[in-house]
Formats: structure tokens, C-alpha cells, sequence
């Protein structure tokens, strides 16, 4: 864990001094089960970073993860990883694994600090370079070469070298190293812009099914939805939230303004609650204060007179007091009786 802890500390400084705030899981990062070590923000810039000490052992679950709080709270996936199963991974070089970038605190460095962006992008089974093809063929037919005979300098056929320059074909390292040679132009690789990476994630699809739900939770799931409020569970474990739910007057978006609110794993636990509880509801307070969202308990009469939820400022209701509530409007109430809170707590954390 040693390099892992390095990793943590140099990426940390390098945000901070580029003017980033971080947000920790939890500040010794052992036994973390959340699919983000920490989450870095500048403004309306956010970044959900996870580290990675052997890329080639992440779980799919966790890249899962990453996807669905990045499109969730309109964030970019960080990652950063020291090595694969062979080797430490190089700098100035994109590891794709699960459709998600994996790069080397070098990278980030490079990024942060010189504007250095990465030009090659390694997939399992090989990378390729991406080439400017507009400035590839500027620069070939300046020093009179045809497709043709740079083909032959190089190793490949007079279409792949069209196919390179329309960038309808990216070529492998060591032909892009070639080519470099022949044409001689530091700027003909194209950066990759790694801090704003798109993928796809469906949070509808990825969210779990009745069949994978509780009888409690399928209950809770039933009253939202006649009150007329989409519900959305994710429980593998992965946020400190359980649930997210979302108007069904509107479509479930990116950076949407009525994606409310977040529920905690709390739902069913009964007498004791657990240490770990205890920092998943501070990680979800600080997910409320940093992306401005509203949560709310929803308990059994039992569980409500716990001391676990004084002084939360998080609002609780009893499940028989939800089952009451015939509409959104009456629902949101619950939001906002604690809005002045969460603001005083959102002030606490930035400074």
C-alpha cells in the first residue's frame, strides 16, 4: 500500500495547487468500499479519482460505480493507476479498461503543470497514437512525398497511410515513431483530452431490478411511485447512498436540477448501527454539501428514535408517515426544512 499512499499525496498537491479542493472518503483510506478514494473540486469542475495500484485487476463493478456518480452529479472519472500485470504503466499514455482512462501521476503532472495533454491510447492487446491527419498531409505534401512512397519508408500500404491522414485509422506506436521521423513535426500527434472523457452509462439500466430488491424496499419503491416520483437503487455498496429518485415529469439527466434526493444505506438496519455507518453518512453529507442535493432517511418507527440521526441535519420519515404522501409537492417538504443547515455545514467544509 505503500505507492498507493504516494499516489494519494502527490495527486492531492498536484490539485491543490492547481486550485482544487479535496474531498475524502475517509482520511486514512484503509478499507475503503466505495468506488472513489477522494472527489476534487474547482468551481463547477468536479473529479471522482480512484487509484490504482494493478489496473488489471480492477472490478467491473467499481468502473460501474464511477460511471453512474460521474453521470449522477455531473462529474469527470479520474483515475490513476501504478501498473499493470507486467510492468509499471507509462507516462503521456491513456490505459483504457471498461471504456474508463487510466493514467500515471506522471501524466497528471505533465497535464496540471504544462498543459501537456496525452497523445497515445492503450487498449489490452496494444496502443495507438493519434495522429493530426489534416496536419499529416500538410506536412507530406510540403516535402513532396506521396502516400505512396511514404507506405514504403514505413511498412504499410498506400491506404493506410490515406486512412491515417482522414484519421479514420489510428497507427500503432511504432509506426507513429516512423512517421514522426520521416516528417519531422513535434506537433503532429494530437492530445487527448483525458479530464473530459465521454462514455456511456444508462443510471436507468444499471440501477437494480425488483427482483434484486427487499420486500421493505419494494415497498418504499411502490409509495414513490404512486406519489409519482421515479426511484432508482444502486446497493452493491459502491456510494454511500442507496437510492436516488428523480421526478417523473422530467428525464433523468446530467446536472438536472430535480435529481433528488439521496438515501442512505440505513433503510433496514434496526438496534445497532454499525461504525461504518457512522463515515458513510459523513461521506454522503459531504456529497450533499459539494453538488448542492438533498437526502432524506426512510425508516421504520423503531429505527427513528435512534441517536444515530440527531444532529444530522438530514431529514427522517417514518414509513408509514411516507405511505401518508399523495404527492411530489407534499414529498419535497421534507427537503427543505433542513436547506439552512446543510448551508451552514456546506461552510464548514469548504474552509
Amino acid at each position: 500500500m505503500d505507492g498507493i499512499k504516494a499516489l494519494y499525496s502527490q495527486a492531492i498537491k498536484l490539485l491543490h495547487e492547481a486550485g482544487f479542493k479535496s474531498f475524502y472518503v475517509n482520511k486514512n483510506q484503509q478499507n475503503n468500499r466505495f468506488c472513489y478514494d477522494f472527489i476534487v473540486k474547482k468551481k463547477n469542475l468536479s473529479f471522482i479519482l480512484k487509484f490504482f495500484k494493478n489496473i488489471d485487476n480492477i472490478k467491473e463493478e467499481t468502473v460501474e460505480g464511477i460511471k453512474i456518480l460521474s453521470k449522477l452529479f455531473n462529474a469527470s472519472p479520474l483515475l490513476i493507476g501504478l501498473k499493470n500485470r507486467y510492468q509499471e504503466i507509462e507516462d503521456n499514455t491513456i490505459y483504457i479498461r471498461e471504456e474508463l482512462p487510466i493514467i500515471t501521476i506522471g501524466t497528471l503532472k505533465n497535464i496540471l503543470k504544462q498543459d501537456l495533454y496525452p497523445f497515445i491510447l492503450v487498449r489490452r492487446g496494444g496502443g495507438i497514437v493519434f495522429l493530426n491527419g489534416e496536419l499529416m498531409k500538410k506536412l507530406r505534401e510540403a516535402r513532396r512525398i506521396s502516400r505512396k512512397e511514404l507506405s514504403e519508408q514505413i511498412g504499410v500500404t498506400k491506404r493506410t497511410i490515406c486512412s491515417y491522414e482522414s484519421e479514420n485509422m489510428r497507427p500503432s506506436k511504432e509506426i507513429a515513431d516512423k512517421i514522426q521521423d520521416i516528417l519531422d513535426h513535434s506537433e503532429i500527434f494530437r492530445n487527448i483530452n483525458v479530464l473530459d472523457w465521454k462514455f456511456e452509462c444508462n443510471v436507468r439500466k444499471t440501477a437494480l431490478n425488483e427482483k434484486e430488491l427487499s420486500p421493505f424496499e419494494n415497498h418504499i419503491q411502490g409509495i414513490l411511485d404512486d406519489i409519482g416520483i421515479s426511484s432508482y437503487w444502486y446497493k452493491k455498496g459502491y456510494f454511500p447512498f442507496e437510492m436516488c429518485i428523480s421526478s417523473k415529469k422530467e428525464n433523468l439527466k446530467e446536472n438536472h436540477p430535480n435529481i433528488y434526493p439521496l438515501l442512505s444505506e440505513v433503510s433496514e438496519m434496526k438496534k445497532q448501527l454499525k461504525e461504518k455507518t457512522i463515515n458513510d453518512l459523513q461521506c454522503l453529507k459531504q456529497l450533499l454539501t459539494l453538488f448542492h442535493k438533498h437526502a432524506l432517511f426512510i425508516v421504520d418507527k423503531e429505527l427513528k428514535k435512534s441517536q444515530f440521526f440527531e444532529n444530522t441535519n438530514i431529514p427522517v420519515i417514518d414509513l408509514r408517515d411516507l405511505e401518508k404522501i399523495s404527492n411530489e409537492k407534499q414529498f419535497r417538504s421534507y427537503f427543505y426544512q433542513t436547506e439552512s443547515d446543510n448551508e451552514s455545514e456546506k461552510s464548514k467544509l469548504l474552509n
